[in-house]
C-alpha cells in the first residue's frame, strides 16, 4: 500500500474498457474518495476535478492537507463507469502526518 505525507496531491487513475478488452469510455464516471472514517466526496465528470487523459482513461487529484495524526490515515478511492461500460473499481492508500 502506498504512503503518502500529508499536504500531498495525490493522483488516482482510472482506466476503463470495453468488453473486448479495448480502452472506452462509459455513460458516467463517478469518483468517490473518503478519508479514515470521514464523509465520502463525490465527482461526477465533466466536473473539473475529474480530467480525461484519452479514450478510457481518468485522473483526479485528492488533496491530503491536514491530516495531523496519530498514526496513518486511510483513504478509499472507488471509480464508477455506467452505461456503455460497466466496471467499479477500488484503491486504498495511506496519509501519515508532517515529519515536523
Amino acid at each position: 500500500m502506498n504512503v503518502y505525507m500529508s499536504g500531498s496531491l495525490v493522483e488516482s487513475l482510472a482506466a476503463f474498457v470495453n468488453a473486448a478488452g479495448s480502452p472506452a469510455d462509459p455513460t458516467t464516471i463517478t469518483f468517490k474518495f473518503r478519508p479514515g472514517s470521514g464523509a465520502i466526496t463525490t465527482i461526477v465528470y465533466p466536473d473539473a476535478r475529474i480530467v480525461r487523459d484519452g479514450t478510457g482513461a481518468y485522473h483526479s487529484n485528492v488533496d491530503t492537507t491536514g491530516w495531523a495524526g496519530p498514526g496513518n490515515l486511510l483513504y478509499t478511492t472507488e471509480w464508477i463507469g455506467t452505461g456503455n461500460v460497466q466496471a467499479p473499481g477500488a484503491d486504498y492508500w495511506e496519509v501519515e502526518p508532517l515529519a515536523l
